[in-house]
């Protein structure tokens, strides 16, 4: 992070954090937990101002991007006040040209695009080349920093968030490839519909679920921003869980085009909370534009320009004033509305069944016959009041896509200052260029961030997908704590044990009156994910020291995981990510699970969905006594306390354990004592005391071995730790 008021490292204890602002907001921050905190009155630290930047994109009177200007070529006004840039970079295709001067450490601004694919109003054949299109997208034109996410749109799951923001493209590619061949559920998807069942469940329980029929919760007021979207959120969660939709969602295609412009409006709130310049690339035939305006015939058709969108638009405002479905229109004027001030332009690609080629950069001459049942008009507004750019129905969408990667391509960051501020407040930004000849493309405002606790529901499920899924999370950033996954048998059969150690600090920010676990586990092998959680309940003596854990079965194979920890009320989160690989256990007389070393701790709290699925009721220690050892031991002569888990075949047997610690290929016995045993049935805890004699820095492997009396029946494992 950066400060503008003083310089903090990203290690600390409590900062505000977590910028939500739009453009990217970089805060003084070291601690990123305490920054949602702060909101609350809990931590704050004096922040005085906050760096904005902005994209813009400037062309000249031949539609090229323009390269070679300077900080000097712009003028910023922020509600009207001239803002003198202070930070400036220019990035064309093939690298980025910081300004001399830039401030130390800010973070890029790097493109950001969301393929989003309409399956409601595309048919089957025109679904198919837009999926191909995208895909040489991928292959082409996408460069190795560029974040991209996958949303859809369709009659029964409404909107589906695929895969969020990210630089794993592969993973992107192949979501898209399976759409219309095979069944392929992103890391997203997986998620939301997760979370979507978790807080309609939480909703039902409370009796604050919204009717099927009215989209608005019992003693809600039927007004207001977050009603409307908690209203959609609703409807969305029974959609996406399969649970009973509003049977209005089944009256055909005037139900479903007031759904579709709900869905963008709700979308559009949603994305100005996002930080940085959010490029949809929409693949869509558009809604008929008979149903949003009525039958117009007779009437002169305006002029349909997409060069002169001011023109365009006044003409069809006056068009449209004739005839018109009100509630459809109403709807479809808010989703433009909100588009205004979400920072993402639309690039929409005209899906609709073609009757011949079409030159994609003349998208003027279509009939007045096909414009009142095709959906053109509506894709050109959705482009044109976000400041996108229409590409008319084509046989090649490729060229179309090949035209995007050019607008986007080259781009300058333009950063300034402004008191921070906490109230949500809506800030109008007019960019000009100094340069005679030249049109520039930027946001036109932001929205300062607001506390967690005015988010919408639907606000709050991107939030959560950004910082489950994001390698650096663009609204509220988390503390990230150790995190340790331990392949176990459970019960004979496998699973995965996996924490995150969180300092008291981090879990008096983290942990409240109401706070949730996450671990989002995904196969890399299956491709496929699995989410589980559970409510933590605040400790009554105050905050202390904890551990949050997991047991999942699972088959033997490769594995990254990441546990959130969030506050429900004040948004603040923790957050570990890790990796396994194991293979399948081979049956055995004596099996042990991976050594667990220890670390004295009194008075920590360890938590789990169940008491017997913490981790110390599965490695059998006292967590009042002791806690998992996650970072590094010192060099020198150690006694390390170790937790060995054991199930028998035969529980009366009697076993004597080992141990060796091996540091690249030097290996030296470590003297075991064991200080406590307990059984219970097959499965048997042996506290044990080790005893090593010189600890040299690197990276060491323990061995624990086990045999009986006779010396027929053995077996081992081990764990790594390091030394520093």
């Amino acid at each position: 992070m950066r400060s503008i008021a003083k310089r903090a490292g990203r290690a600390g204890a409590g900062a505000v954090a977590g910028a939500i602002a739009v453009g990217l907001v970089l805060f003084n921050g070291a601690g990123h937990a305490a920054g949602a905190a702060g909101q609350a009155g809990q931590i704050r630290e004096e922040v005085t101002v906050t760096l904005k930047l902005l994209q813009a994109y400037v062309t000249a009177k031949d539609g090229k991007p323009v390269t070679d200007l300077t900080a000097a070529d712009f003028e910023v006004t922020d509600n009207g006040k001239a803002m003198p840039v202070t930070h400036f970079e220019n990035h064309i295709l093939g690298g980025d040209d910081l300004a001399p001067g830039a401030p130390v450490g800010a973070a890029r601004l790097d493109r950001q695009f969301f393929l989003f694919f309409d399956f409601a109003f595309t048919d089957f054949r025109s679904s198919r080349k837009a999926r191909d299109a995208a895909l040489a997208f991928i292959d082409q034109n996408v460069r190795p920093d560029d974040r991209l996410g996958v949303l859809s749109y369709s009659p029964v799951r409404g909107l589906t968030i695929h895969e969020y923001l990210t630089t794993d493209h592969a993973r992107v590619r192949a979501i898209v490839e399976a759409f219309g061949l095979r069944a392929a559920t992103g890391r997203g998807e997986s998620l939301t519909n997760f979370l979507y069942a978790d807080e309609l469940r939480h909703m039902q329980d409370s009796g604050a679920a919204a009717p099927p029929s009215s989209g608005i919760s019992p003693g809600e007021k039927p007004s207001g921003t977050n009603s409307s979207m908690d209203g959609f959120f609703a409807e969305q969660a029974r959609a996406q869980t399969g649970g009973v939709v509003d049977e209005g969602r089944k009256q055909g295609y005037v139900e479903e085009a007031k759904q579709f412009s709900q869905t963008f409006a709700n979308l559009a709130r949603a994305m100005r909370y996002v930080p940085g310049w959010k490029n949809l690339i929409f693949f869509s035939a558009g809604i008929s534009r008979a149903l949003i305006y009525g039958q117009t015939r007779g009437l002169d058709a305006p002029t349909m320009n997409a060069n002169n969108p001011d023109q365009m638009m006044a003409e069809l405002n006056a068009y449209d004033g004739a005839q018109s479905n009100s509630v459809v229109r109403t709807e479809f004027s808010a989703a433009l509305k909100e588009l205004k001030t979400a920072n993402s332009p639309i690039f929409a690609i005209d899906c609709t069944a073609p009757l011949g080629e079409t030159d994609i950069d003349n998208p003027v001459g279509t009939s007045f016959a096909s414009r009142e049942v095709r959906g053109k008009d509506s894709l050109m507004q959705l482009a044109g009041e976000s400041g996108g750019r229409y590409f008319s129905n084509t046989m090649d969408y490729k060229a179309a896509l090949a035209t995007v990667e050019d607008i986007t391509s080259a781009y300058y960051v333009l950063g300034y200052t402004v008191p921070t501020a906490w109230d949500g407040a809506y800030h109008k930004i007019k960019v000009r260029v100094l340069r005679p000849g030249l049109k520039v493309h930027s946001q036109n405002g932001y929205y300062n961030p607001k506390p967690f606790q005015e988010y919408s529901r639907f606000e709050r499920l991107l939030q959560m997908t950004d910082l489950a899924l994001s390698e650096n999370p663009t609204a509220l950033m988390p503390v990230e704590a150790p995190m340790v996954m331990i392949p176990v048998v459970v019960g004979g059969w496998p699973h995965i044990v996996a924490y995150v150690d969180l300092s008291k600090d981090t879990a008096a920010a983290v942990i409240g009156k109401k706070s949730d676990a996450y671990l989002l586990l995904y196969d890399e092998e299956q491709g496929k994910s699995a989410v589980k959680s559970f409510r933590i309940k605040a400790p009554a003596d105050g905050p202390k020291e904890s551990v949050a854990g997991f047991a999942v079965p699972t088959k033997p194979g490769r594995y990254s995981a990441r546990i959130i920890v969030q506050n429900g009320e004040t948004g603040a989160a923790a957050r570990g990510s890790a990796a396994i690989a194991f293979a399948n256990p081979v049956a055995a007389a004596v099996w042990l699970d991976p050594p667990l070393l220890l670390r004295s701790s009194t008075g920590g709290a360890d938590l789990g969905a169940a008491p017997g699925s913490t981790l110390s009721a599965l490695f059998g220690y006292d967590p009042g006594k002791y806690a998992p050892l996650t970072g590094p031991l010192a060099a020198g002569p150690q006694r390390v306390l170790t937790a060995v888990r054991l199930t028998l075949g035969m529980p009366e047997m009697v076993l004597d354990l080992a141990a060796t610690d091996t540091l690249e290929a030097a290996k030296v016995d470590v003297p075991v004592t064991v200080l406590e045993t307990r059984q219970e049935k097959s499965v048997r805890w042996c506290l044990v005391e080790l005893a090593f004699g010189d600890l040299k820095a690197g990276s060491h492997t323990l061995t624990i071995a086990a045999k009986d009396t006779s010396g027929t029946q053995t077996n081992a494992s081990t764990t790594t730790f390091t030394v520093k």
